[in-house]
């Protein structure tokens, strides 16, 4: 039997085949361009990946970094670790280079005379003391050629001798005092010229001429030195110095050389100074003269030691003669400027072979 609709089928079967065909080529065709394209860039992809991994990796570490500075920098400005600065100021008190420690410095040296209280001195900031006597050229007349020793009062230091002293880390030495002008104002230009040779500093005047004060700069402080000589006229100077140093920003530092030689008691007089002293300005007053330590206290916050005694002489005649105080003096800077933080002393005594001996 003959199927007409299966004849009718055949020519649209072929079609469909034909076209079926052609279009699976095509497509396989395309979908190989497309692998292969595919997988060109899928390759330069990756590379373009590895290196961007790379980068990557850096731009993560860099942030590492960045991340750990800043915390560095947070925590150091959140945890200050620089201390406040401080300054170690030590006052000593009458020191005499002529008569028998003149004898003492030329048979066994003036540095072995310091030798105890080197150190001391040289662990200071600031070290200062009172030089009871001028510098010169001239021949001692305590302490004659042929090695007599007689009874003038009248002191005058080798030139050589005052090297020992900055040796010892001496930094300055007063100037005022009674025994200072003791070859007239000549041995005062000459004491100078000698001391600036030794590196040593100096401030006050005999005469408590004005303007004769020595500032020191330390550890961003500006400490004023003043020395004032009880027995000439001229506390109104001294006083007007004080106030002018004070206004100025200055710690100001009074050493006075008063009082009554040997006795270990302060007179009222020397109160009624301090306080004008005080008054004024004064931050600190460490007195000398009277050879024996006085008594100290303090008035209006301020320390006031009215005498510390010898720290390098020829006086042995009484235990009290033979004893001395070194001052430590600690002090701070704060929102108002340089203060007092802590006071102590530091014992001394004379020794007939050794100088001075620190206990």
């Amino acid at each position: 039997m003959y199927d007409l609709d299966r004849e009718k089928r055949t020519p649209i079967f072929y079609v469909v085949a034909i076209f079926v065909l052609s279009f699976g080529s095509l497509w396989l065709a395309s979908y190989g361009l497309n692998l292969k394209f595919n997988w060109t860039n899928s390759n330069a992809d990756q590379n373009i990946l590895n290196n961007n991994a790379t980068v990557i990796d850096s731009i993560a570490s860099f942030k590492d970094i960045i991340s750990e500075t800043s915390n560095s920098i947070h925590q150091s400005v959140s945890k200050p670790t620089i201390p406040s600065p401080s300054t170690t100021i030590l006052i000593g008190g009458d020191v005499m280079l002529d008569r028998k420690i003149r004898l003492l410095g030329q048979e066994k040296g003036y540095d072995s005379l310091l030798s105890s209280v080197a150190p001391l001195f040289k662990s200071a900031d600031i070290s200062v003391v009172n030089l009871e006597g001028p510098i010169t050229s001239y021949p001692s007349k305590t302490l004659l050629a042929n090695g007599v020793l007689t009874k003038d009062m009248s002191f005058t230091f080798a030139p050589g001798s005052t090297k020992a002293l900055s040796k010892a880390g001496i930094t300055a030495v007063s100037l005022a005092n009674n025994h200072g002008d003791n070859f007239g104002e000549k041995g005062v230009v000459e004491t100078k010229q000698w001391l600036k040779q030794s590196n040593l500093e100096w401030f006050g005047s005999p005469w408590n001429a004005s303007s004769t004060e020595l500032i020191i700069q330390k550890n961003g402080m500006s400490i004023a030195f003043i020395g004032y000589h009880a027995f000439q006229p001229g506390i109104t100077r001294i006083l007007y110095d004080i106030k002018r140093l004070s206004s100025e920003g200055n710690f100001v530092i009074v050493m006075p050389h008063w009082g009554n030689e040997y006795a270990t008691t302060s007179t009222e007089a020397m109160g009624d100074q301090a306080k004008e002293m005080i008054g004024a300005g004064a931050k600190a007053i460490i007195g000398s003269h009277p050879h024996v330590i006085m008594n100290n206290e303090v008035i209006a916050g301020v320390p006031v030691y009215y005498s510390i005694g010898n720290l390098l002489f020829d006086q042995y005649f009484s235990t009290d003669v033979t004893k001395g105080e070194i001052i430590s003096l600690k002090l701070v800077y704060g929102p108002d400027g340089p203060s007092i933080d802590s006071v102590g002393a530091y014992n001394t005594r004379l020794d007939k072979i050794y100088g001075v001996v620190l206990e």
